[in-house]
């Protein structure tokens, strides 16, 4: 049943990370430190990894590392990474990140209009964005698909 169950994910991860045509990507105001800012990268040219997560999420305990290494390599080049977290209680969120830190920008929803607004399907789930489009979003996290998404991601971007 798990095979099946691998399968199924497996397949529905695919069809999800290359749709047939870009969807609009939800506005959303970004919190940091307190202070409201309006995410202007979702609008601008620069490519927007977005990945909604929890605290009490396993897949997340491996997407971060990969999240930060996005951040370390890509970041100069154009990509911008942004973790929405949707724990109820942003507090739950701070063991986790003292165990997995984050060198990329951390937003709370506790009330889950983003993660509405963007119908997240489960944790995690990331959208890659550029110019206010969705051009690919993918559900869930493997450390074995980390290369081919790194390469998905670059294909978006800017040649060095």
């Amino acid at each position: 049943m798990s095979k099946l169950l691998n399968t199924l994910l497996f397949l529905t991860s695919a069809l999800l990370a290359h749709p047939a045509s870009a969807q609009p990507a939800p506005d959303f105001e970004l919190t940091l430190d307190g202070q409201a800012t309006t995410v202007v990268a979702l609008s601008q040219e620069r490519l927007v990894y977005l990945d909604f997560w929890a605290s009490w999420c396993g897949p997340c305990r491996y997407s971060f590392p990969f999240m930060n290494q996005l951040e370390a390599e890509l970041g100069p080049r154009g990509l911008t990474v942004i973790a929405v977290n949707v724990d109820v209680d942003p507090e739950d969120a701070k063991p986790f990140l003292a165990k997995y830190p984050a060198d990329f920008a951390i937003h709370y929803d506790p009330e889950g209009a983003i993660a509405e607004a963007y119908q997240v399907p489960g944790m995690p789930t990331s959208y890659l964005i550029r110019d206010g489009q969705i051009l690919a979003s993918h559900v869930g996290f493997r450390q074995s698909q980390a290369q081919v998404l790194t390469a998905e991601i670059v294909e978006h971007l800017p040649n060095p």
